[in-house]
């Protein structure tokens, strides 16, 4: 079998699509409109022993990729190429190396239906039970190769069919692979399919999917009877004992009335044995369940989630440490934040047992008050809390050292486990005191478990205080400062951190900045982890340049994490699109 042949005779197709085009009609052709992106982010890299950036064989490495679409009437064709044959060592950190046509596509659609052939992204509802997305920062692409159809029977009715092989990396082999994923979904939009519901304030949607994975098993598979145990404990399941078909069900529903909003989601998984669960065949269930409400001057959101043995792969053997072939998702319900220093306390979201709530007030000190000064006065309180499940483990059913099958726990539903994993208590103050000046403050508690969230360490409990101070000079020129001070007695100790920024509309933006780790307990590595960079800015198009150091931390955006190396050196970024 030649390597690649399945996904070039697909790419070969769109090509062949694409060069027919033009006998078509010329005046149509010249209907047709062509666009794309481009991003390139490179480094030069150098030692650093005290911060840990290790020597690098090849100094100079860089990420690449281009898109390019192109769209005449209801049909568009697309494809994508990637370069990252020499990748920036925190993407080779995760195997993400390699080069090749990524993401190849050709789609038609009108009022009525939507085919797509190819490679694209879905998702179903929250993502409870799947989703198909890129997230270029985290090395994430999950993407499908295969078809998928949207059908609107009827203005507000959609139904969705997917079929397709989850992009692994480089590694383009589909006709190789033993996996492969089917989905179905629907929802109906009341408020489309009666307008009359929406003229009165009433928001309704209810939706279902199905989504089945099928991975063909060939060899046994073994586990240890206790997890950490010595290879002495173990035992092995035969391969005809392993579902080759596992799926996942979800209900959703949405309602709102005028300031008021939920919206709730339900998954159940049946039994998925693998590496993750440490083979058990205990069902899967998630609950995500979001309440909001609105009114001049005031916001409420409250958020509940809860994820049992939901952690759903396409090959039951693939890397835990990644997000690597992830069917779906399970929503991050805590606050995110842009504070580089309570950046590697974010919080990884635990498909395999997690619950958890959080709550947000935003209040407005209306205009013109005494408190509320001029301009108003916003404030912005936060908490979230999660904890694991609480597990009453079951025995395992073996006979002569073969699993013949066992649910591994049982947990009741809204129990929190013993084990306190995150919680963020904090505050936001901003205030705009006159057309130039504007102010915020923060402060957050955090209490983390370093070991079970990154494997290492010990529970963490951390003060973190930032002000933002922005002055805006006058159209064209801006300043602002961001000052940050994270103090703790675990891990490695106290930090601050200052930033101050400098922009010249539209082109231009300066920054220069340092984190400092004074407190660290080892006092030669109480290091100054600077930063100075530019950006010049035109149009759609953006190159920025910076050279400093970066700390080994935990890299997360929505819940989903990956850990970046120490690193050292002079980076070039260019983006474009056109």
């Amino acid at each position: 079998m030649i390597k690649y042949k399945f996904s070039r005779a697909l790419f070969g197709f769109i090509v062949l699509w694409c060069g027919m085009l033009p006998a078509v009609s010329q005046p149509v052709i010249e209907k047709g409109k062509f666009s794309g992106d481009f991003g390139f982010s490179g480094m030069y890299y150098l030692p650093d022993s005290l911060i840990g950036a290790e020597e690098v064989k090849s100094k100079v490495r860089g990420n690449a990729f281009l898109n390019l679409n192109y769209s005449i009437g209801g049909l568009s064709v697309g494809t994508r190429y990637e370069f990252y044959l020499f990748p920036l060592i925190d993407m080779e950190k995760i195997d993400y190396k390699g080069q090749g046509f990524t993401y190849y596509y050709a789609d038609y659609k009108n009022s009525f239906i939507q085919v797509t052939a190819g490679t694209f992204y879905e998702q179903f509802g929250s993502g409870l039970a799947l989703r198909a997305y890129e997230e270029r920062e985290l090395g994430v692409d999950n993407s499908l190769l295969g078809g998928r159809v949207r059908i609107t029977p009827y203005k507000g009715i959609y139904l969705k069919g997917v079929w397709g092989i989850e992009r692994e990396n480089f590694d383009f082999d589909y006709a190789n692979r033993h996996d492969y994923i089917r989905g179905l979904d629907g929802e109906i939009v009341f408020g489309e399919l009666c307008p009359k519901i929406a003229e009165k304030g009433f928001a309704l949607n209810i939706g279902a999917s199905l989504v089945s994975k099928y991975e063909k098993s060939e060899t046994d598979y073994y586990f240890s009877l206790y997890p950490g145990s010595d290879s002495a404990t173990q035992a092995y399941i035969p391969n005809n004992n392993i579902p080759a078909n596992v799926s996942i069900w979800a209900t959703r529903l949405q309602f709102g009335y005028k300031g008021f909003r939920v919206e709730t989601e339900y998954a159940r998984k049946n039994n998925d044995p693998n590496l993750g669960n440490n083979y058990i065949y205990k069902s899967g269930e998630a609950l995500f369940l979001s309440a909001t409400y609105a009114m001049k001057g005031l916001g409420v959101s409250a958020s509940f989630v809860r994820a049992d043995n939901m952690e759903f792969r396409s090959t039951r053997q693939a890397n835990r440490q990644t997000s690597l072939l992830m069917i779906n998702y399970i929503p991050a319900i805590n606050r995110q934040y842009s504070y580089p220093l309570i950046g590697n306390y974010s919080y990884s979201v635990q498909p395999n047992g997690q619950i958890g709530t959080q709550l947000q007030i935003n209040y407005q000190i209306p205009k013109k008050s005494k408190l509320g000064g001029k301009y108003g006065t916003d404030i912005a309180f936060n908490y979230a809390r999660m904890h694991d499940i609480r597990q009453d483990i079951l025995p395992l059913a073996l006979e002569n050292g073969t699993q013949t099958g066992t649910n591994g726990y049982q947990s009741s539903f809204f129990a929190f486990g013993k084990n306190l994993l995150y919680q963020d208590v904090g505050i936001e103050i901003s205030r705009r005191f006159t057309k130039c000046w504007k102010l915020i403050l923060a402060y957050n508690y955090l209490t983390y478990d370093l070991f079970r969230l990154q494997g290492h360490g010990e529970m963490v409990y951390a003060h973190h205080v930032a002000a933002d101070l922005t002055c805006k000079i006058n159209a064209r020129h801006a300043l602002r400062l961001e000052l940050q001070h994270l103090t703790t007695q675990q891990d490695l100790g106290n930090w601050v951190a200052a930033t101050l920024e400098y922009a010249i509309n539209p082109h231009w933006i300066l920054s220069v900045g340092d984190q400092w780790n004074y407190g660290n307990p080892e006092p030669e590595k109480r290091i100054h982890y600077y930063n100075v960079a530019a950006a010049f800015v035109t149009g759609s198009t953006r190159v920025g340049l910076n050279f400093g150091k970066t700390r080994e931390g935990l890299l997360c955006i929505g819940g989903v994490c990956r850990t970046v190396p120490a690193s050292y050196g002079c980076g070039l970024t260019v983006t474009t699109s056109f």
